[in-house]
């Protein structure tokens, strides 16, 4: 009869069994939230100005306390004017990122025909005719990439200028004056190109610095009634042939 091995088969066992349990457990630590730095919002500013205004409102208090509470309160007013602006400028970005996408592609295809154009002429009165279409071009690519954050946007090319629809005698009075706005704000970009506070060949600018420029504020406050109605149109705005490939770029791509 053959010797029984039970007992060595336990102790491997036992053994084994061990050493599955005597490895050490691994344990996973989570890491701490990532702190933000961006500025409170308007909502936590405004409680702070209420708390500081009602402590100001107490007759008993320090001289001391007084002093130092009011230095908080100028500080939390210029804060909350921050925290508003910054407000603004995100709802404006995200508002108008799309048709001033397009409107810059749009631009920057007539800019490459004209500059291509240009290159290509030898005749003088044709070069100083393309020359001066290339700088109102990149006048309006300026308009479009720094335009200013807090402002309504008027577009370069109106819904009822692309799609050819007729204005109505009611609003003719204020399509005038959004035309005369938009024709004050290229005024005031020409001003900063001349100045060199803007590009002069805004095409070249990478994309990650478009808005960011030595531009001085746009010095209107406020937004008028057609400015309004205009920025109303571009939030209804459809995918028109606007959006789509020029008439020319599909000639030059079918050729």
């Amino acid at each position: 009869m053959p010797p029984s091995r039970t007992r060595d088969n336990q102790k491997n066992g036992e053994a084994s069994t061990s050493k599955v349990e005597s490895k050490p457990r691994r344990h996973r630590h989570r890491s701490a939230p990532e702190q933000t730095t961006t500025a409170p919002g308007v909502q936590k500013v405004k409680a702070a100005l209420r708390q500081t205004r009602r402590l100001l409102a107490q007759d008993n208090l320090a001289a001391d306390v007084r002093v130092e509470t009011e230095r908080r309160l100028k500080g939390l007013e210029v804060e909350l004017q921050q925290a508003e602006t910054s407000k603004k400028e995100r709802a404006f970005a995200v508002r108008y990122h799309k048709v001033k996408f397009f409107e810059r592609q749009k631009v920057t295809r007539k800019l490459t025909r004209a500059k291509k154009a240009l290159e290509s002429t030898v005749d003088a009165s044709e070069k100083k005719k393309l020359s001066t279409e290339l700088h109102d071009l990149r006048v309006d690519l300026n308009y479009i990439q720094h335009y200013p954050k807090t402002k309504k946007y008027i577009s370069l090319f109106p819904p009822e200028v692309r799609k050819g629809e007729k204005v109505s005698v009611a609003s003719q009075a204020d399509t005038e004056r959004t035309n005369k706005e938009r024709e004050e704000l290229r005024k005031w970009i020409r001003e900063q190109m001349e100045q060199g506070d803007l590009p002069g060949e805004p095409e070249l600018e990478l994309p990650s610095t478009h808005g960011k420029s030595r531009a001085q504020k746009w010095p209107q406050q406020g937004t008028s009634a057609p400015a309004k109605a205009e920025a109303k149109k571009l939030d209804d705005v459809q995918e028109d042939d606007f959006f789509g490939e020029d008439d020319e770029d599909k000639d030059e791509e079918s050729s």
